[in-house]
């Protein structure tokens, strides 16, 4: 008959294989998730990246691109300045949802060719 001692070691045992498991399990399954995304080089990534940076900070806003209250004085309303301040945040945005879709690959050595 197994002591406390031994059960209590074996039930600590089987717990830490289950969850070196279920590690592993999780690994798989998002390593499954990546497999399957259609790819692109660093190359064509980083195109992609500056090209989106470039859009955004090119982007002319205008008040009607914006949901704001004005505060009146009187009669009169006035808006004297407005601001978009999150492009960066956007182009995180923007990037994040391409790094769902989209698997990144090494750049591929093209041979050099000699132009004499």
């Amino acid at each position: 008959m197994k002591t406390k001692e031994t059960l209590e070691a074996q039930v600590n045992g089987l717990e830490g294989k289950i969850q070196e498991l279920t590690n592993e399990l999780s690994t798989a399954r998002h390593e499954l998730g990546v497999i399957g995304k259609p790819t692109m080089t660093e190359n064509v990534y980083e195109l992609l990246q500056d090209t989106i940076r470039e859009a955004i900070d090119n982007i002319s806003f205008s008040q009607e691109d914006f949901d704001w209250e004005p505060t009146w004085h009187g009669k009169e309303v006035e808006l004297d300045y407005l601001q978009f301040n999150e492009q960066d945040s956007m182009y995180d945005d923007i990037i994040r949802w391409i790094d769902k879709e989209f698997r990144v690959i090494e750049n591929k050595e093209n041979p050099t060719t000699d132009d004499d």
